[in-house]
Parts: C-alpha cells; sequence; structure tokens
C-alpha cells in the first residue's frame, strides 16, 4: 500500500486548480505540483512534466508554460520534483541513487486518487535531466504511461537497466544542435546523443520508414530553423518524431521565458511550440493501444473491503486503507464516540483500485483533538464500512 501524506496549499483559478502535494516513497518525502483543469467532466489524460538538472517543479510549469495549453484541452499536468534537484539516470553527474521509476509509479496512483484521470491517457516527457527520465520510464514503465518525450535530454541506457520489449514505445524528441549543455551530435556522459537514440527506437520499434519536412520559417529573426523527422512503418501507428532545432539552443522552444535566457542557453525557437507538438503527438496514443484492458488496469479488488486502521493505537498518525472494486464516490468521515463529525478526509469521485488516507489527528480546523476512540465511516455508493481506533497522547 501507498503510504502518503498531502499537503495540499490550492490556488484557484478561472481555469486552473493548482495543487501542491507530498508523498512518502522508499523512506523520503517527495513533492509534486498538479495543474487540473477546473471545467473537465470527463476523466482527465494526464502530463508528467519533469524538470532539468538543478531546477524545480516551479521553474519547470512556469517555464515550459505547459499549463497554458494543456489545461485549455482538459489535459492535466504534474510536475514531479527530484531529490536533490535531480533525476537518477545513472550519469556521473546527477549524484542520486533514488528510486525515481517508483516514485513516478507510485505518482501516477496518487494523482488519480485525488483527481479523476483516464489512466489509459498517462503521458510523460521533461526537459535536458528530465528528458533522460523520461527515456528511463519508456524503458522501465512503460506498462503504466503511454507515450513519452524528451526536449534535449539525451537516452542513457546502463548496464543494469532493463527496457521493455514486449510492446512498441512511441517517442517524441526535440533538441537544438547549437545545444552545448546537453550537445545535439555528440556525447560527454556516456548517453546516446540524438542520432543514436534514433537509431536504438527505430530497430525497437521496427520503424524502417522515414518522412522528412521542412518546417515553415515563420520567425526569421530567431537565428533557427526547423527538421522534422517522422519514422514509422506501414503496419502499425508507433512512431518516433524527432525536431531538429538548427541553431537552437538549450529551450522549451516556442516559450516566452525563453526569450529571458537566450544569452545562457542559446537561441529559442518560434516556428514550433514544444508543448503542441509534445501534447499532439501523446494524444495520438492510448496505453491500451500496446496492452490488454487487463494489463492496464491491473489486478482490481473483488470487493469493498476496509482494512483496520494502522498503526492502532495511534500517535500523532494512522493510515486509513481501503479497495473499491469500480469507479465510485466515497466518503470518509471521523467521528467522537458521541457521533459528531470530527473530519471529512476524503469526498469525491474515485477510481477502482487499493486506496489509503491518513489522518493526523485534527479536525476540520487543523486542531490536534484529545485522546480517546473515534470511528471511521467509509461510503462509497449505497455501501458503508466503519471501524475504531485509538488516538494516544
Amino acid at each position: 500500500m501507498l503510504n502518503h501524506k498531502k499537503i495540499i496549499l490550492s490556488l484557484f483559478f478561472f481555469t486552473i486548480c493548482n495543487a501542491q502535494y507530498t508523498l512518502i516513497h522508499d523512506g523520503l518525502v517527495r513533492g509534486y505540483t498538479v495543474s487540473y483543469p477546473n471545467s473537465a467532466t470527463e476523466p482527465c489524460p494526464l502530463v508528467i512534466n519533469m524538470h532539468g538538472y538543478n531546477s524545480n517543479i516551479y521553474n519547470q510549469q512556469y517555464f515550459s508554460e505547459m499549463d497554458d495549453y494543456a489545461l485549455d484541452q482538459n489535459i492535466a499536468v504534474v510536475y514531479p520534483m527530484g531529490i536533490d534537484s535531480a533525476w537518477n539516470v545513472g550519469t556521473f553527474w546527477d549524484f542520486s541513487d533514488a528510486d525515481d521509476i517508483g516514485f513516478i509509479s507510485v505518482l501516477i496512483d496518487s494523482v488519480a486518487e485525488d483527481f479523476n484521470i483516464d489512466l489509459d491517457r498517462v503521458y510523460a516527457c521533461g526537459m535536458s535531466n528530465g528528458g533522460y527520465m523520461a527515456y528511463e520510464l519508456a524503458c522501465e514503465l512503460s506498462d503504466k504511461i503511454a507515450a513519452f518525450g524528451s526536449v534535449t535530454g539525451n537516452f542513457m541506457l546502463n548496464a543494469d537497466q532493463t527496457c521493455d520489449d514486449s510492446r512498441e514505445i512511441p517517442f517524441i524528441h526535440i533538441h537544438g544542435t547549437y545545444d552545448y549543455i546537453v550537445p545535439y551530435s555528440y556525447s560527454w556522459d556516456g548517453s546516446m546523443y540524438v542520432e543514436e537514440a534514433i537509431e536504438y527506437w527505430r530497430n525497437h520499434n521496427d520503424l524502417d520508414s522515414v518522412l522528412v519536412e521542412s518546417i515553415p520559417d515563420l520567425d526569421p529573426t530567431d537565428n533557427t530553423t526547423v527538421e522534422k523527422f517522422t519514422y514509422y512503418n506501414n503496419f502499425s501507428t508507433t512512431q518516433f518524431v524527432h525536431f531538429k532545432v538548427n541553431g537552437g539552443g538549450h529551450q522549451w522552444f516556442g516559450s516566452s521565458i525563453g526569450d529571458w535566457v537566450i544569452p545562457i542557453l542559446g537561441f529559442n525557437n518560434h516556428d514550433i511550440n514544444t508543448n503542441e507538438e509534445l501534447l499532439d503527438f501523446f494524444l495520438n496514443y492510448r496505453l491500451s493501444d500496446f496492452l490488454s484492458i487487463d494489463e492496464v488496469a491491473g489486478e482490481l479488488p473483488a470487493d469493498f473491503i476496509l482494512y483496520q486502521n494502522y498503526p492502532n493505537p495511534f500517535n500523532p498518525t494512522t493510515t486509513i486503507s481501503y479497495d473499491l472494486p469500480e469507479n465510485n464516490f466515497v466518503n470518509i468521515i471521523i467521528y467522537d464516540l458521541l457521533g459528531r463529525e470530527v473530519k471529512v478526509l476524503v469526498s469525491g469521485e474515485l477510481t477502482s483500485g487499493y486506496h489509503d488516507v491518513i489522518w493526523d489527528g485534527t479536525n476540520e480546523l487543523g486542531q490536534s483533538v484529545s485522546a480517546g476512540v473515534y470511528l471511521h465511516s467509509v461510503i462509497a455508493g449505497n455501501k458503508v464500512h466503519s471501524g475504531k481506533m485509538v488516538l494516544m497522547k
């Protein structure tokens, strides 16, 4: 079971719910921010957008400007934080041994618990070190993510890394030829540079044809041009798409903020917008295109079950775990022994699966309650389960 504690600081704008969360994975507190469209009425696709080395979730959110493009299409975006501002991709320079594959896996589950997410349409992308991580996920988390994208990041294939060869992997890679941080045509860290990565994934997906297009030079003043390479075969919808930005630097191309940092990162490009290209590519694919429905859903619980909270007795927190055999509206409420409502822990639509929630011994006002016996009631549709727990001080 996922053991996570969420800290929610919600900021509401006209079309966006932007919330900050934490979860605990592998003994480490991991942070992330979720941008969710308030106008969504159906399960939303989810894009995981990962920051670069020595950056953070806020820089990636504002620098990429993905929210501006995703939310209007009812696409949710999650921005996860790497440990010490890095992703463990097996390079000598990331200085990380964190289980980032496991973190992203439980992150998907956690976001789906709190928001209405279409788990058939989950995608991963990132910039620089985050782009390396997108390649890492393509190898090792392709059972939960449909398609992948790297912006200015290379493919690090490690000796202990296992790339899933049971399914095809759609991938989009955007890179500038004048990128001196992650070079386009050579590698200084043992990773595959762009052409080597293309060759690897062409072989993986059996893509025997290529279409080369010159993108119209809409902004002749930005010192860059773009070529688009689409690798494909006639028997599958799977593609590897590469945007080669001639003269481009280490940029999230099309970002307005990218123009501010040209002296540091190199030339930006305005003939394409990275967000449009990523999202348009991603939405061509569903996880069920490659896996059976049972594999996509995983092994679902057969019954609605409420487990004994743990620990019990407890101080200061306890975890309430429960199984949902089908999507349902769920309420979880804490009561005292007189039947008075103490706190609502959950109230909303949840997807089928294995869930848990933490109570920290506080009421709706965030005040610590007194020691004693409390009841928790879990209501899913017309079914109700209750349990008893003891708070010690």
